[in-house]
């Protein structure tokens, strides 16, 4: 049934209550990142919600995978490799996603003998590579073997070839795969401290939100080695780092209004997240309790 015009008006005039100001970003002065690349960063947000989920997610979770107790040494490993040839470090996470998908979904049988291991993971890393670096960027094939010991087993380039194709098979030649740190940097793009924050009740200083980020880069490094967070959503994960990386820093409030509205999680709904994240870390570093209220740089974790 229709209300009168009149009544209509007047219930649709009636105000909600007034939502708490915004506090401006901290730390970036005037940068507007969206203004910076000419684009609408937020839409790129919402494109890597739309794709995190085929290559992490609950459902791809799978803790009993065979190749489990050798992940660690693999993704040490890896890590060295792409340390070696100065690759981005989103290259070499995104690598050991598409590993994590391989080895998972084949339940750790990826080949008959564990040597190919090396060979697929390495081609990962390449193929990593020409997806996230440019192409001048990429580790040149000869020099990998070398690096990598393939060249000794025997490998030459066109066998490497034939791994790098095997790779994107098992891929069904899907290489985006959003890491949390790729969701960290649109994060930090954006402002993860704000005007309003304390650290140790008083105002920010201008090193807090370089100590964010590299809070933020340590907590995304030391969440890749363990595979138990790839429960997670990497946007879920990403805002459980940006909390943890807060309350490390003795940041105040540990989460915001203005995060809910960057990352779309509420407080309530990463916490679960964000202990898991703390927990390992504090396993990690049993001391860290131990540091200085005032750390004058990360290293002091």
């Amino acid at each position: 049934m229709f209300k009168p015009i009149k009544e209509a008006w007047a219930s649709s005039s009636k105000k909600s209550p007034a939502s708490p100001p915004l506090s401006p970003v901290y730390g970036m002065g005037s940068y507007d990142v969206d203004e910076e690349l000419a684009i609408v960063t937020s839409d790129l947000y919402d494109s890597m919600k739309l794709v995190q989920s085929d290559f992490v997610s609950a459902e791809h979770y799978n803790p009993d995978a065979a190749y489990l107790p050798f992940r660690r040494y693999l993704v040490d490993w890896m890590s060295d490799v792409g340390e070696q040839f100065n690759l981005h470090q989103t290259t070499i996470h995104t690598s050991i996603l598409y590993l994590d998908k391989i080895f998972r979904e084949q339940n750790g049988a990826v080949s008959p003998h564990r040597q190919k291991w090396q060979l697929l993971a390495t081609a990962c890393i390449t193929c990593a590579s020409k997806y996230e670096e440019a192409e001048e960027d990429c580790p040149p094939i000869p020099e990998l073997l070398e690096v990598t010991k393939l060249r000794s087993a025997g490998h030459t380039s066109l066998s490497f070839r034939d791994g790098e194709c095997e790779v994107l098979e098992y891929l069904n030649w899907t290489l985006r795969a959003v890491c949390p740190l790729h969701v960290i940097g649109y994060y930090l793009s954006k402002g993860v401290t704000f005007e309003e924050d304390r650290w140790q009740g008083r105002k920010l200083i201008q090193k807090i939100p370089k100590y964010i980020k590299k809070y933020a880069e340590f907590f995304c490094n030391l969440t890749l080695q363990n595979y138990s967070f790839q429960k997670y959503d990497p946007t879920l994960l990403a805002s459980a780092i940006v909390m943890a990386s807060r309350v490390a820093l003795n940041v105040e409030p540990k989460w915001r209004p203005e995060l809910n509205v960057l990352s779309g999680y509420d407080e309530e709904s990463i916490t679960e997240c964000f202990e898991h994240v703390f927990k390992y870390y504090e396993e990690q570093f049993p001391d860290h309790g131990n540091r200085s209220k005032s750390p004058k740089n990360v290293t002091d974790i």
